[in-house]
């Protein structure tokens, strides 16, 4: 008996990490596709040739490509959120802001080829959309409890609007180069950058000589 149930978790574990290999398998199909065309024009026939598995496998896995693109934009998503709700607490600090800048470059840089796919000329604008989308929530909770009482509700909306734009093209920089930086040194330099935007307006400083 204790044999065959050791057989069953044998066998458990080998198809779990069959399926995590052609879960791997897809993803990179559809990150080597979305460099050269765009998510309409690609067919499960043409990633499955791609990658070498048969169709078959990849409906056991997803219904379609968009299917696909969804879900793989959802898991990402569910990481920066992650790392949102794990570091980016109130009361802010330059300390727990660091982290989770930090860990957000750290979850661009392992999914760099992807992530750069989805905000290419090929890619998903939904998907930028939604990263502004939850780091605009978190940002005015954040600005809005540092900012002066006096401070106009419209200026501090200004204010995170022009801090997102710059954050969104630094990480596009980034990621369309290569990730060349370490996400340790994106993250000070971000807080360098959003120093300079949020003091003018009464903000304390968040440089990184503040982490410590």
């Amino acid at each position: 008996m204790l044999d065959k149930g050791r057989c069953i978790m044998t066998n458990n574990i080998k198809q779990e990490r069959r399926y995590r290999r052609t879960e791997a398998l897809i993803l990179n199909g559809l990150t080597t596709l979305l460099q050269q065309k765009s998510i309409k024009e690609i067919t499960v026939r043409e990633l499955a040739d791609l990658v070498d598995i048969n169709r078959s496998t990849f409906y056991l896995h997803y219904t379609d490509i968009y299917d696909l693109l969804e879900k793989t934009e959802q898991r990402l998503l569910q990481q920066l959120l992650d790392a949102v709700n794990q570091n980016w607490t109130l009361p802010e600090t330059p300390k727990n802001f660091f982290a989770f800048l930090e860990q957000a470059f750290t979850i661009l840089s392992e999914n760099a080829q992807l992530c750069s796919a989805l905000i290419g000329p090929n890619g998903d604008i939904a998907f930028l959309r939604n990263i502004e989308k939850m780091i605009r929530e978190k940002g005015v909770q954040t600005l809005r409890s540092f900012a002066p009482r006096e401070l106009r509700e419209q200026d501090l909306q200004y204010a995170i609007s022009f801090a997102l734009a710059g954050c969104m093209g630094l990480i596009e920089h980034w990621l369309k180069n290569g990730c060349p930086e370490t996400p340790t040194h994106m993250a000070e330099l971000t807080l360098v950058l959003l120093r300079e935007g949020t003091t003018s307006i009464g903000v304390p400083e968040l440089a990184p000589h503040a982490l410590h």
